[in-house]
């Protein structure tokens, strides 16, 4: 740490013009600048604001990841989404939270909604068409659901007859799902989660190996593009 305090205080590319942070107040500032913001906040955002390298700030940035993770007497951790970092409660926290605030009654999502939203976190970004070609039935109603509840969110548009819009999974899900960038995402089938639980303990276990991850060219060309379900939303998602 102390060779990445000379660096940050060394590098020309700190403005002279800002308020200088010692070394031991740049971890409170950062942990000032989360705590106020409340939604996550681009490290080069953070390291503008002090005034330090994006690089240097990253490291401080995981000390205090690991600091938080490691101190069983705070309820609060800092979490990585892409490029990102917010000031959350940690996962342990819930039941004391439901205790305190009624926990928001939320319809739970089908096994439908659950393989679309692979399919998208796998092939992302991708259009509606694409989704369908893969499970092989209409998926307009489950893409709206997946959006209203913020999982997936717009992407620009295809370069394409129609220019349709493509959709990706969004930084809340990074959030929910408790990994800091779809590369995490583990290797596996898509038609595979029956529910939520299921893909966030894929993502725990899921162990380093050869790559197999799935595209919708490899999962059409193995024939399993004919989804068991042949009507839309047999489960409840029409």
């Amino acid at each position: 740490m102390d060779e990445l305090i000379q660096e940050i205080f060394d590098d020309s590319t700190v403005s002279e013009e800002r308020t200088r942070f010692t070394a031991q107040e740049i971890p409170a500032a950062i942990e000032a600048i989360l705590f106020v913001s409340g939604d996550p906040v681009q490290v080069q955002r953070i390291a503008d604001i002090l005034g330090i390298p994006v690089k240097g700030c990253e490291e401080y940035l995981e000390e205090l990841i690991k600091k938080y993770e490691n101190d069983p007497m705070t309820g609060i951790t800092i979490r990585k989404a892409d490029n990102s970092y917010c000031m959350i409660t940690k996962p342990a926290m819930k039941k004391v939270l439901e205790q305190m605030y009624s926990p928001k009654m939320t319809p739970p999502l089908s096994q439908a909604s659950y393989e679309t939203l692979a399919v998208i976190a796998y092939n992302q970004p991708c259009t509606r068409a694409q989704i369908e070609a893969v499970r092989g039935v209409s998926s307009d109603s489950i893409v709206a659901r997946l959006l209203d509840r913020g999982w997936i969110e717009e992407a620009g548009t295809l370069d394409a007859p129609g220019r349709p819009t493509l959709f990706r999974t969004s930084r809340q899900f990074l959030l929910e799902f408790g990994i800091s960038s779809t590369d995490e995402l583990p290797s596996m089938e898509l038609m595979s989660y029956k529910t939520i639980r299921d893909l966030e303990d894929s993502l725990r276990s899921a162990a380093e190996g050869e790559d197999k991850q799935m595209t919708i060219e490899s999962f059409m060309a193995t024939g399993k593009g004919e989804s068991e379900d042949k009507e839309d939303d047999g489960d409840g998602d029409n």
